[in-house]
């Protein structure tokens, strides 16, 4: 599918209220050479907030619309940034494929959705040509591990996390754990969470998460530690084979580098890296990664049934 040139682009959810990603979507796709036509929120109160903050921040002035339907009928925008909370979209994903166009999602796809439901919603883009392309700014640390452990070797027998998630409880598997699974699959390609079980502490506020990874050539162990935090910048490291790499945050630049035993290795700004992947395949005409998508709605489930 043609797109102008250059992309026309709308963001839902353009305001960070606790962690959102809006502004950060915007920003990497305003500095890729997009045109953010408009955006979506959920009063005038918060869009002028927005919009404020877009402004000042970053440069990008833009209008808005409390009303996405409206929104995707007047600008008639070639792709949709949904970056609001995981409730709603399942509705505006159904929107913007009927609008025919493409979309940059946040995780999860949409929650709490069965498979059935997960695949038809992926089945609206699929059959209309359109991208459908999942936020995944962790997988885009892995070259700057390999720089931080050069000798490591290349079978991968463990992997572990840790996230900070500002909720508690269940919510904290659906805001954190598509992190978790991006990273598995992007270490040892697609695979399924098996014999999934969960630690929690009194308090609901930390818990650990523990899995088989079997994918097509075996299998490995996995773990995700998780414990809420509202204070930014949030703790975060993971290991592969037992090989640390601490995520350090520098504010207010917000400049971030992976760092183990004093080595420190600095991070090309993943959100950016998300956005350009996103351009990239759009403008080259890529299909959406469906079975993919697919899967790791799968694995997500999985792990949130250990909760119940």
């Amino acid at each position: 599918m043609a797109v102008n040139n250059p992309l026309q682009v709308v963001i839902v959810g353009a305001r960070s209220v606790r962690q959102g990603t809006g502004p950060f979507i915007a920003a990497g796709l305003h500095a890729e050479g997009a045109k953010v036509v408009g955006i979506v929120g959920t009063s005038e109160a918060s869009l002028d907030q927005a919009l404020a903050g877009l402004s000042s921040d970053w440069g990008i002035k833009t209008t808005g619309y409390v009303d996405l339907k409206a929104a995707l009928k007047e600008l008639q925008p070639d792709a949709v940034a949904i970056c609001s909370p995981w409730r709603f979209h399942a509705e505006q994903l159904q929107q913007v494929a009927e609008a025919g166009c493409h979309c940059l999602v946040e995780k999860p796809l949409a929650w709490p959705a069965t498979e059935v439901e997960i695949d038809a919603l992926i089945a609206q883009f699929e059959s209309r040509s359109l991208l459908l392309h999942l936020v995944g700014q962790w997988p885009t640390t892995l070259s700057a591990f390999a720089e931080l452990h050069p000798d490591a070797p290349t079978g991968i027998d463990s992997f572990s996390m840790r996230l900070s998630p500002v909720s508690i409880g269940e919510d904290m598997i659906t805001d954190a754990a598509p992190h978790f699974i991006s990273m598995l699959q992007a270490i040892a390609g697609p695979g399924e969470c098996l014999s999934c079980d969960i630690t929690l502490e009194p308090g609901a506020n930390k818990l650990a998460l523990n899995c088989q990874y079997q994918h097509k050539t075996g299998s490995l162990s996995a773990q995700l530690l998780l414990e809420t935090c509202s204070e930014r910048p949030r703790p975060a490291w993971y290991e592969i084979n037992g090989l640390r790499a601490n995520r350090s945050v520098t504010l207010p630049e917000y400049t971030q580098e992976l760092v183990c035993q004093g080595k420190r290795v600095p991070i090309a700004d993943p959100m950016h890296q998300v956005t350009t992947s996103f351009l990239s395949e759009l403008t080259a005409g890529a299909a959406t990664k469906g079975d993919l998508l697919r899967s790791a709605h799968r694995n997500l489930l999985q792990l949130a049934s250990a909760w119940r």
